[in-house]
Parts: C-alpha cells; sequence; structure tokens
C-alpha cells in the first residue's frame, strides 16, 4: 500500500542541450527523462516542457502520490525574488520571461525557477558530495558554465541575486577575456567531442584540455582569495573527462592562492551525476 502522506516533486533542468527532468521523492530520483531544447519559438518550448513533465506526471499517478510543484534550473541569470529569468544565452526566447507563471497555467502547480548553478549545489549541499560542508563553492562546466555558493546552510544570492557568479570573471584584461569566453573558445561549444579527441591521442586536443585546467585553475584561485570556502564541488557534463584538466587545474590554483593555509582545500567532484542541476530544481518546491 502506498503512503498517501508521501509527496512528489518534479525538476527540471533547462540546458542549451536537452532538456532533462526527474521526479523526486525528496530523497532520490524516482523516475527520469529527456528531449532535446526547443530554440525556435517560446510556444513550441512550452508544449516540449509540458511533454517532458507528462510522463513523470503519469508515474506518480500511477503509483498514487501527489505531486507538489515543479522546479526548474535555467541557465544564466535569474531574479529568484521576482522568478524572472534576466537573461538566457542559450535560449534567449526565455529573455524576461516569468517563466513560471508560463507554465503555472499549464500544469496547475506551483512553479518555482532559479540558475542551474544555483540548482546543483542545493543539490550537491542537501544530498550530494557536500553535505557534510557548511561553506560550498560549486563549479559546473558542460556546453556552458554555472557557478554558485552555499553558504550557512542555503544559497547566498548577494545584494543584487548574482554573488558567486564567475563566469564572467575578467581573466585576461586587455582583450576583455571571460573565463565564459575562454572555455567557449578552447571547447568551440562541444567539449564532449574535444575530449574523445583528446582520450584519442590528438596532441592539440590534449593540449587544449590542459589549457582550460589552467585556466579553471586561475579562477579556482580567484574564488579562494576572495571568499574562501570550505570546499569547491566540480560538476557538469564534462567531469566525465576531468583526468584531462582536473589534475593542472589543482596544480594552477595551488601556485596563486596567498594563505597557505587555504591552499589545503579540497576540491571533489559532483555525486549526483547529470541531473545534479534537476535535483536541486525539484528541491525549490
Amino acid at each position: 500500500m502506498k503512503n498517501s502522506n508521501k509527496i512528489y516533486t518534479i525538476g527540471i533542468d533547462i540546458g542549451g542541450t536537452n532538456l532533462k527532468a526527474v521526479l523526486f521523492d525528496g530523497q532520490k530520483v524516482i523516475a527520469d527523462y529527456q528531449l532535446a531544447t526547443p530554440k525556435d519559438n517560446l510556444e513550441h518550448f512550452l508544449v516540449m516542457v509540458k511533454a517532458l513533465a507528462e510522463p513523470l506526471m503519469e508515474k506518480a499517478r500511477q503509483d498514487k502520490i501527489k505531486i507538489k510543484g515543479i522546479g526548474l534550473s535555467v541557465a544564466g541569470p535569474v531574479n529568484y525574488e521576482k522568478q524572472i529569468v534576466i537573461k538566457a544565452p542559450n535560449i534567449p526566447l526565455l529573455d524576461g520571461l516569468k517563466l513560471g507563471d508560463r507554465l503555472k497555467g499549464s500544469h496547475d502547480l506551483d512553479v518555482k525557477i532559479d540558475n542551474d548553478g544555483n540548482c546543483f549545489v542545493r543539490a550537491e549541499a542537501i544530498l550530494g558530495a557536500g553535505k557534510k560542508y557548511s561553506d560550498i563553492y560549486g563549479l559546473t562546466l558542460g556546453t556552458s558554465l554555472g557557478t554558485s555558493w552555499w553558504r550557512g546552510n542555503k544559497i547566498h544570492y548577494g545584494f543584487h541575486g548574482s554573488a558567486g557568479e564567475t563566469t564572467h570573471m575578467i581573466i585576461s584584461y586587455p582583450e576583455n577575456l571571460s573565463f565564459e569566453k575562454a572555455y567557449q573558445k578552447l571547447t568551440q561549444n562541444n567539449p564532449g567531442n574535444l575530449a574523445e579527441e583528446a582520450y584519442r591521442g590528438d596532441a592539440l586536443a590534449e593540449k587544449t584540455y590542459e589549457e582550460i585546467g589552467k585556466i579553471l585553475g586561475v579562477v579556482m584561485a580567484n574564488i579562494v582569495n576572495l571568499i574562501d570556502p570550505e570546499i569547491i564541488i566540480i560538476g557538469g557534463g564534462v567531469i566525465k573527462s576531468s583526468g584531462l584538466f582536473l589534475p593542472e587545474a589543482k596544480k594552477t590554483m595551488r601556485e596563486f592562492i596567498i594563505n597557505p593555509e587555504a591552499k589545503k582545500i579540497k576540491i571533489i567532484k559532483s555525486n549526483l551525476g547529470e541531473y545534479a542541476s534537476a535535483i536541486g530544481a525539484a528541491l525549490l518546491v
């Protein structure tokens, strides 16, 4: 007999390539589903998000368990208080949209949104690699980058809601080169293909990932020097290829950290896998 007091939530990670959704019971993923991200127009996008959630809702109906609401993880700046997507670099049709309100009409459920980096760190802090820590900085590397800061058992949003946002940290001033721009330039917007080439022994691809490691190391050193977190958790699709860049990143980071004690900071990998941000979105409701 099912527990009538049990409640499920749905978390959806809106990525530049795929939409990933999970049915979540508060502790573990009950079911998951993926679809390609439509970018042609808003109505098609909303229809596909509804189609993504429907199999998970059907699963909940079969289990005779209520769905409390839907959480959305969005790449790009989000006004969490007003629940507005400020700018979605990979999906411009969402810019300025109260996405939750548009989906409430479709699903008749409470819908909340947050930045993908925030969702990733929330999930890892509550259920994943960061459970034993209270001051966590998170970094995701995939088609795009995501970052966030968990402090005092919650996301530290800052005064304007963008604390912890280092993807646009300038790493070379004369060229106005940000972390994000450098990463995209090196990976050619396809880190997976680059990793395959590196693993096949392509010297240029191997060198490129080494350069990614150096840049990541500089960024992490700046993070440690600025806010001194307890640990840094790295996730995202590229973490599967961490052997290509993480050793170089750690080495470079320790070269540029000022405080000798802070050089001991732990850099650990996400343990919630590709659905970490979707799980973090499910935890919003």
